[in-house]
C-alpha cells in the first residue's frame, strides 16, 4: 500500500501532466488515508508532522495572468465555447505538433484535452477571478461592438434607424433571447444540459433584452435631467446643439432638406424664411420659449418676427404681380392697349383710304329706311304732327350724312368720316344706357362697314386687326369679372381657355389687379394674414390655370411660404400674454428680498431655504444662455450656414446614437454571458 509520500509525489507529476482526473483521485486518497489516521498532526513530533502536498500553480506569474485575461475574453466573444474550440485544435494537431494531451484517438485526446481546459478554467477562476472577470467583461464589450459595427446586432440596427423605444425594446428581446440561447448551450456539458442551458438563456436574455432599453434610458434620463439645469450655463453650445438634435429629430427632415427648402425661398424672392420655418411645426415651436421666456435673444426674434410679417402685402403683391406677369394696373394696360390700337388703326385706315375706290351707300340707306320709311311718307305727304322718336332721329342724322335725297356719297373718305361720327354716336347711347337706339345704329355701322370695304381691300384689314386689338382691350374686363366670387372657376377656366394668346395675358392683368389691391388695402399690423384668402378652393383652381406659362409652381410656393411664416409668427408672438406676463413675473422673482431680508434679521436657516429655493427655480429647464442660442439658430436665413448647423448636430446624434446602440449590445452580451450559466 502506498504512503502518503508516496501519494503526494503523484499528485504533483499528475498535476503537471495535466491529467485531472488522475490529480482528482490522488487528493481524494490522500483526504481518505489523512482522516483515517489515528494519529492527528498535533500528537506527531514536530518534526516528524507530514508537509500537506500542494500542487505547484504554474500560472501564478504575469503570463498565467495574462493568459487568465485571454481565456476570459475569448470564454465571452465564443458564447462559452472557447474550451471546447481549444480541446478541438489541440487533440487535432497532437500528433503532428505535440499540442495539449496524448491519447489513442482523437476522441481520446479531445476528452483529456476537454478536461484540462476546464481544470484551467476552474483553477483560474479560484485564484485569478479578477483577471479572468475582466476578460470576459471586455470579451462581451468587444463582441457587442463587434455585432454592433458588422450589423448584426437588432438592438443596434435599431437604434441606428432612429426606432423609438417601442422598436427598440422589441430588438433588443429578440437579440437578447438569441445571445442568452447561443451562450447558454455553449456552456453546457453534453446535449441534454446544452439544450436545457440554450433554453434557460433565451428566457433570461429575453426577459433582459426587453428590460435593458427602458432601464437605460430611464437612467439617462435621469442623469441628464438632473445634470442638464447644472451644467448648462457652463456648456450653452453644448446643449445648445441638444436642443436642435431634439427639433431637427421632430421636423422629420434631413440637414439637406431644410437648406433645400431655404435655398429653394432665396431663389423666389424670400430671403427672409427662416430655419424655423423650413423646419415646419418644431421650428415654430421651438421659437416659443424664446420669446415667451426672458433671455438676450428675445428682443431680436421678436423684431424680426414683426418686421417680416410687416412686409408680408409687398411680397404677395410682388408674387402675384410676376406670377400673372403682370407688373402694371389693369387700368395701365387698358390706357397703352388703347392708344397702340389707335395708332395702329390710323396707320391702317390711311393706306385703306390712299387706294380706295368709289363706295355705294345704297344698301345703307335701304337699312336705314326699313325704319325710316314711314317717317319719310310723313315728311312728303303730312298727315299728322307725330315727330321722330330718338331712334328714328339718330337714323335720320345718318341718313343726311350720305345722302340729301336726290345723291348718295361715293367719296370713300367721306363715307369713312360719317362712320367715325357713328362710332362716336353708338358709344354715346351706350354710355347713356339708350341700348336700343344703340343696337338700331350698330345694324347701320355694319352696312358702312361693307360699303367701305367693299370699296378698299385694305379696309377689311384695317378693320380686323381694331376689331382684335379691341377684343383684347375687353379681355380686361372679363378677368376682373371673374376674380368676382359669383363667377364659378370652372366657367371661368373655360372661358380663359378660348381666348388667344393676347386676350390671355390682358385677362390675367384684369384677373390680378383687383387680387393686389384687395391686399394692399387691408389693415396693416403682425396680425393680419393676407395670404389665407388666396388659398381658397376657387382662387387654388383659378391660379393654377390663369397664371403666366411656366409661373403657377412658383406662385403657389410663394404663398404657401407667406402662410407658413405667418404661422411662425402667431405661434412665438400670438395668442394670450399670460405666457409672457409669468414669463417676466418669473424673471423679476429671481430678485427676491426674502433671502435679503432674512439675513439681515439672522434667520440664516430661512434665507438658505429661500436661496436653494431660488437656485432650483433657475435650474428648471434649460438657462436663458441656450433659449438665446437657440432662438439666434432659429430665425438663420442663410441656407449655407442653417445647413452647416444642423449637419453638425445630426453628426453628432448618429455618433450618439451609435455609441448608445453599441453599449446596449454590449450589455446585452455581457448579461447573457451570465444567464448562459444559470445552473
Amino acid at each position: 500500500m502506498a504512503t502518503l509520500d508516496q501519494l503526494s509525489n503523484a499528485l504533483i507529476n499528475a498535476d503537471r501532466a495535466g491529467d485531472v482526473e488522475a490529480a482528482r483521485a490522488l487528493a481524494a486518497e490522500i483526504s481518505r488515508m489523512r482522516a483515517a489516521s489515528p494519529e492527528t498532526p498535533s500528537t506527531l513530533p514536530q518534526t516528524q508532522q507530514p508537509l500537506e502536498p500542494q500542487p505547484a500553480d504554474t500560472r501564478d506569474n504575469w503570463l498565467g495572468r495574462a493568459d487568465t485575461f485571454m481565456r476570459g475574453a475569448a470564454d465571452t466573444m465564443s458564447f462559452g465555447l472557447a474550451d471546447e474550440i481549444a480541446a478541438g485544435g489541440d487533440a487535432l494537431f497532437n500528433p503532428l505538433f505535440g499540442t495539449g494531451q496524448d491519447g489513442g484517438s482523437l476522441s481520446e485526446r479531445y476528452d483529456r484535452n476537454l478536461n484540462a481546459q476546464r481544470a484551467t478554467d476552474e483553477l483560474d477562476a479560484k485564484k485569478r477571478m479578477a483577471e479572468r472577470l475582466t476578460g470576459q467583461i471586455l470579451g462581451a464589450v468587444g463582441g457587442g461592438v463587434g455585432l454592433a459595427k458588422s450589423g448584426l446586432s437588432a438592438t443596434a440596427n435599431a437604434v441606428n434607424a432612429g426606432k423609438g423605444l417601442a422598436g427598440v425594446t422589441k430588438a433588443s428581446a429578440l437579440e437578447g433571447a438569441v445571445l442568452g440561447g447561443a451562450q447558454g448551450f455553449g456552456s453546457g456539458e453534453g446535449i441534454d444540459d446544452r439544450v436545457l442551458g440554450a433554453g434557460k438563456g433565451m428566457v433570461a436574455g429575453g426577459v433582459l433584452g426587453a428590460a435593458l432599453p427602458a432601464a437605460t434610458t430611464a437612467v439617462a434620463g435621469a442623469f441628464k435631467g438632473a445634470t442638464a439645469p447644472l451644467m448648462a450655463p457652463f456648456r450653452p453650445e453644448v446643449y445648445t446643439d441638444k436642443a436642435m438634435r431634439t427639433y431637427l429629430k421632430r421636423s422629420g427632415k434631413t440637414p439637406e432638406q431644410i437648406a433645400n427648402i431655404m435655398r429653394g425661398a432665396v431663389d423666389d424672392g424670400q430671403g427672409m424664411y427662416a430655419l424655423a420655418d423650413a423646419m415646419g411645426n418644431a421650428g415654430q415651436r421651438a421659437l416659443v420659449p424664446v420669446t415667451r421666456t426672458p433671455n438676450d435673444a428675445r428682443q431680436e426674434v421678436t423684431d424680426f418676427l414683426i418686421r417680416r410679417q410687416m412686409g408680408q402685402p409687398q411680397r404677395l403683391a410682388n408674387a402675384l404681380a410676376d406670377g400673372f406677369d403682370a407688373p402694371q394696373t389693369s387700368g395701365q394696360v387698358s390706357r397703352e392697349l388703347t392708344r397702340a390700337r389707335d395708332v395702329e388703326a390710323d396707320q391702317l385706315y390711311t393706306v385703306a383710304r390712299s387706294n380706295a375706290g368709289a363706295v355705294n351707300v345704297t344698301p345703307i340707306l335701304s337699312r336705314i329706311d326699313e325704319t325710316l320709311s314711314p317717317g319719310v311718307n310723313q315728311m312728303a305727304s303730312p298727315r299728322d304732327n307725330i315727330g321722330y322718336d330718338t331712334i328714328e332721329g339718330a337714323l335720320a342724322r345718318v341718313r343726311r350724312m350720305i345722302s340729301d335725297g336726290n345723291s348718295q356719297v361715293t367719296d370713300f373718305n367721306t363715307l369713312f368720316r360719317a362712320k367715325l361720327d357713328l362710332d362716336d354716336m353708338i358709344t354715346k347711347a351706350e354710355g347713356q344706357g339708350a341700348g336700343n337706339r344703340a343696337k338700331y345704329l350698330s345694324q347701320v355701322k355694319r352696312e358702312v362697314d361693307r360699303a367701305l370695304e367693299n370699296a378698299s381691300p385694305a379696309y377689311r384689314n384695317a378693320n380686323d386687326t381694331f376689331a382684335r386689338r379691341s377684343q383684347v382691350i375687353d379681355s380686361i374686363e372679363t378677368g376682373q369679372a371673374a376674380k368676382s366670387g359669383r363667377v364659378r372657376a370652372e366657367d371661368s377656366i373655360e372661358g380663359f381657355n378660348n381666348l388667344t394668346p393676347e386676350q390671355q395675358q390682358a385677362f390675367r392683368v384684369g384677373y390680378v389687379d383687383p387680387i393686389i389691391s384687395d391686399i394692399e388695402s387691408h389693415a396693416m399690423g403682425p396680425a393680419t394674414n393676407r395670404a389665407r384668402s388666396l388659398t381658397t378652393p376657387k382662387f387654388e383652381q383659378e391660379f393654377q390655370a390663369f397664371a403666366a406659362p411656366g409661373r403657377a409652381q412658383q406662385l403657389g410656393n410663394r404663398i404657401g411660404r407667406e402662410n407658413r411664416m405667418f404661422e411662425t409668427n402667431a405661434a412665438a408672438l400670438g395668442n394670450s400674454r399670460t405666457a409672457d406676463n409669468l414669463g417676466d413675473i418669473d424673471d423679476m422673482a429671481n430678485f427676491d428680498p426674502a433671502v435679503l431680508s432674512n439675513l439681515l434679521q439672522g434667520n440664516f436657516t430661512q434665507a438658505a431655504l429661500a436661496g436653494a429655493r431660488q437656485a432650483f427655480n433657475a435650474g428648471k429647464g434649460l438657462p436663458p444662455r441656450v433659449v438665446e442660442r437657440v432662438g439666434r439658430r432659429l430665425i438663420e436665413t442663410n441656407p449655407e450656414a442653417a445647413l452647416a448647423a444642423l449637419t453638425k448636430v445630426q453628426r453628432q446624434q448618429v455618433s450618439r446614437d451609435q455609441l448608445r446602440a453599441m453599449i446596449l449590445s454590449s450589455m446585452l452580451q455581457n448579461a447573457n454571458a451570465g444567464f448562459g450559466r444559470l445552473p
